[in-house]
């Protein structure tokens, strides 16, 4: 199947899924979210891509271990998915996920997409919400999207390289964060980039309005 505006920002958005199988059962988890607005969206934009019923497409509530509060995961039970998926990425897991060949070899605007799935999967601003009502003092202009990685964590530097050529400055903290800061930064990447997760951009856009590097009709 060739690259689409779609594929390219759910190859994105399986950064925080997972391809299993267990003798003929495949499992594609496309994504693990709070937001169940959100997961509906890539239900249906998966739907449509894969050529089935949104239906298959169940969110399962669970304990994220790591948030210590509940969130959902988005399944499909579907060997075509799956065996598409995984011409892509491999049975592996995660840590050794690098960037997809076609999403390397593809136009800008499909490599913005994924890096919009990337971002909306395993980004975000933290505690801006904390910030603008006060509960904390400081915060810098600033946003992250995070990626674990075996060795050379490629999948960052990968972005760090595609940000840089439309001109967005970022750097990589502790092997597995991929940083921007300042005003100019976020600015451009806020509009350059097609995020479609609402809270995140929601974020984003509430500190580039404090930071009066953004208008509020923007």
């Amino acid at each position: 199947m060739a690259l689409s505006c779609n594929l390219s920002y759910l190859l994105g958005v399986l950064r925080d899924g997972c391809l299993s199988k267990s003798g003929l059962k495949t499992e594609v988890t496309l994504a693990a979210d709070l937001n169940l607005e959100w997961l509906s969206y890539i239900a249906g934009l998966a739907a449509d891509e894969f050529s089935l019923p949104k239906q298959k497409f169940k969110a399962y509530k669970v304990w994220d271990r790591k948030s210590r509060r509940q969130c959902y995961r988005l399944k499909v039970y579907s060997k075509r998915v799956f065996d598409l998926l995984t011409s892509h990425y491999s049975e592996k897991t995660q840590l050794y996920w690098n960037t997809p060949k076609a999403i390397a070899c593809s136009a800008i605007e499909l490599q913005k997409r994924y890096i919009a799935g990337f971002y909306d999967a395993e980004g975000g601003c933290r505690n801006v919400d904390n910030f603008l009502s006060g509960k904390t003092k400081t915060l810098h202009c600033w946003a992250s999207i995070r990626c674990k990685h075996e060795g050379f964590n490629e999948p960052l530097n990968y972005i760090k390289m595609i940000l840089s050529s439309i001109g967005i400055t970022s750097s990589i903290y502790d092997s597995d964060e991929l940083v921007m800061t300042g005003k100019r930064n976020l600015s451009l990447f806020y509009k350059t980039i097609p995020l479609k997760h609402g809270q995140k951009r929601d974020d984003l856009k509430k500190l580039l309005i404090f930071a009066r590097a953004l208008s509020a009709d923007a």
